[in-house]
């Protein structure tokens, strides 16, 4: 008998096509996704909220059986979702473990370090939700980030089991419609205010699985069957329908709904009609077979591809990627998952030695390995964050305003530095040459310094929504006041960069005259004017202002690229000098500069620039007398911004030139 299995692996004794095909239909959401193809943009993130229903929906199935036949055994079932997870998921994370060091850069195998322990202790959503913010290394640097979502599943094996042996059986349903709407109300309040907790948070996810839960435990007439089975097929083409036109509300909230709603009534309505077993669905219910394997297998295969090209691949490596993936899951099924899935060990103290044996030494792998290759330069020292003065002084969103001694370097700062992650880097550089004229810094990452105007993702997953906007602008608003009644602070450096608020991803948040605020599309006029208010302000509280612009850049990731020179990294595109060509920074951040420099005029300031410091020939340096200067794309690292700030006129001018 062909086994339907969970998104994680949960097998059931009735084959149930319908459910299998959902699992196929959901894994290849995810992945086309993750894979990011040219004009195919869509919400296919939705398919892990479909994943959870289906899991939900199947383990505790198998829950209820055991107890309702008096045989369920908490060790048992435990064992049982060793057996069948764990052989695959070693499997592939002991191969990223191999894999990794001649590919990832040093800052992404220290994160790789956490997810590796993260994902053996079932515990990945948290150490993936502790590795997300402005600073940290981007997704696709992170090849067991996808095991979030099985950690949340896990999470949910261990409180299932223990509600519905303890709870009475009438009362589950009303238990667990609890748990399920209460996990929802939290859900709709943390997402659009803290974003990630919301994504990879259990108690954020549960209402997913309850309502799986909900689905098996659930007693349905066969005439109720028959009415939820006439709305199947709307709930299909609402499946199929929502991930492509998302209602753009913050994620998981309303388009997380729909999909839940619709996949429960799929799950609900199944009377056994004609059309499950039409070709496309025994097609879909295929990859649902191999759609655990194919979820393990398919992110580090894209997260190496995209290093391997230091960048975006082109679209022939995404395909090839795609069908490596393919195969590799079919060979992980076959010669892994199903054999263990089917096996009756005569020892389970054994297999499970065995097992733990195996998480130990992957555990420890990648420090072994760590210790071996250690590098003759420190790059993950090197590429640390660079906060500027100190870590303090990178305010948080909704934390109160604070004004930290960290964050001043003499007991009379004359100097103000003012604005997002690159004011950050700009301050370590300047903290040193200005000397006795004293320097405090007021920073917020993501935070553009802009005259009652931010700006906002359209995206439901990012961080950096209209609520992070309400924060930047109350931030912004702080800092205004502050510097205008400081009778110590006579220039204020405002820096930025300036790129994000004139991107047509976003969106603006202008606050009126009344408080209230107002969303408008973006322009480059209302930047140049918000940020022209900006400094009108300040002059006319008797402030002389200075803007800085952000450091060369051409969009790719020289910190990595230097990186990946000096370790020798694989790299499948030949390796450049990691240098900028001043054709490129132009091509890259014109548009900013332009709006910067408008701006300036406006308000009658001077726009400091390092170009001429740092290009010539139609070349830009990355590093200077072997000292590195960038992190990542475009931030600076201590050492670099410290460099730049000794050896160029940057201080000197922000006292001379400021007005």
């Amino acid at each position: 008998m062909t086994n339907i299995i969970s998104p994680a692996g949960a097998p059931k004794s009735k084959f149930r096509p319908d459910i299998q095909a959902l699992r196929g239909f959901a894994v290849l959401l995810v992945l086309f996704y993750h894979a990011q193809l040219p004009g195919l943009d869509y919400a296919g993130y939705l398919g892990v909220d479909l994943f959870f229903v289906i899991s939900g929906f199947l383990i505790t199935g198998i829950i209820r059986d055991g107890i309702d036949a008096n045989t369920f055994s908490f060790l048992n079932f435990y064992f049982r979702r060793a057996k069948r997870l764990l052989p695959a998921a070693f499997v592939v994370i002991a191969a990223v473990v191999a894999c990794a060091p001649l590919i990832l850069s040093e800052l992404a195998l220290e994160d790789l370090r956490e997810q590796v322990v993260g994902s053996l202790l079932f515990v990945a959503n948290f150490v993936i939700w502790g590795q997300t913010g402005y600073f940290e290394a981007a997704a696709e640097t992170k090849p067991l980030l996808h095991f979030w979502s099985l950690a949340v599943e896990e999470q949910y094996y261990f409180v299932m089991p223990l509600i519905l042996f303890f709870v009475r059986r009438r009362a589950w349903l009303g238990v667990i419609a609890a748990i399920s709407v209460a996990s929802f109300a939290l859900s709709l309040y943390l997402a659009p205010r803290y974003p990630d907790a919301a994504f990879y948070l259990p108690l954020t996810r549960m209402w997913e699985l309850g309502l799986g839960s909900i689905a098996a435990i659930v007693s349905l007439s066969a005439s109720s069957i028959r009415w939820i089975s006439l709305a199947r097929l709307p709930a299909l083409v609402l499946l199929m329908f929502v991930p492509f036109f998302p209602t753009g509300f913050s994620h998981p909230g309303t388009d997380a709904l729909l999909v839940c709603v619709a996949t429960l009534i799929i799950i609900l309505g199944h009377n056994g009609v004609a059309w499950e077993t039409s070709l496309p669905v025994k097609a879909m219910a295929r990859i649902g077979d191999i759609s655990y394997s194919l979820y393990l297998v398919h992110w580090p295969v894209l997260v190496f591809t995209r290093e391997l090209y230091q960048g975006e691949p082109p679209i022939s490596a995404i395909c090839v990627a795609l069908a490596l993936s393919l195969l590799l899951s079919i060979a992980l099924y076959r010669f892994v998952e199903e054999p263990f899935r089917k096996s009756s060990p005569a020892s389970r103290r054994r297999f499970v030695g065995g097992l733990s044996g195996c998480a130990a030494a992957i555990a420890i792998s990648p420090v072994a390995v760590a210790a071996m290759s250690a590098p003759d330069q420190d790059f993950e020292h090197i590429r640390r964050t660079n906060y500027g003065v100190a870590f303090e002084c990178s305010l948080k969103p909704n934390a109160p305003f604070t004004i930290h001694e960290t964050c001043i370097t003499n007991d009379s700062p004359r100097v103000l530095v003012w604005g997002d992650s690159y004011a950050m880097a700009w301050a370590s550089a300047l903290m040193g040459p200005l000397g006795e004229y004293g320097m405090q810094q007021i920073t917020m990452g993501a935070c553009d310094p802009l005259y009652l105007t931010t700006r906002f993702s359209r995206s439901p997953k990012s961080t950096y929504n209209r609520d992070y906007a309400q924060a930047c602008l109350e931030f912004n608003s702080n800092v205004l006041n502050y510097a205008k009644e400081s009778d110590q602070i006579e220039i204020v450096v405002i820096a930025g960069r300036m790129q994000s608020p004139l991107s047509k991803s976003n969106l603006l948040l202008t606050k009126t005259e009344s408080g209230d605020y107002e969303q408008v599309d973006v322009t480059t006029e209302r930047v140049t004017k918000a940020l022209a208010a900006l400094a009108t302000e300040l002059h006319e509280s008797g402030k002389k202002v200075v803007f800085i612009a952000p450091p060369p850049a051409d969009g790719s990731d020289i910190g990595d690229c230097l990186e990946s020179k000096a370790r020798e990294k694989l790299r499948l595109v030949p390796q450049s000098d990691c240098t900028i060509s001043v054709e490129a920074n132009r091509t890259y951040r014109g548009a900013a500069l332009d709006m910067m420099a408008d701006a300036a005029e406006r308000a009658n300031v001077e726009l400091l620039d390092v170009f001429d410091f740092l290009c010539e020939d139609g070349v830009c340096k990355t590093q200077i007398d072997g000292t590195i200067l960038y992190r990542d794309y475009s931030h600076l690292t201590y050492e670099g911004a410290a460099l730049i700030g000794e050896r160029s006129t940057l201080a000197q001018d922000v006292i001379e030139k400021s007005r």
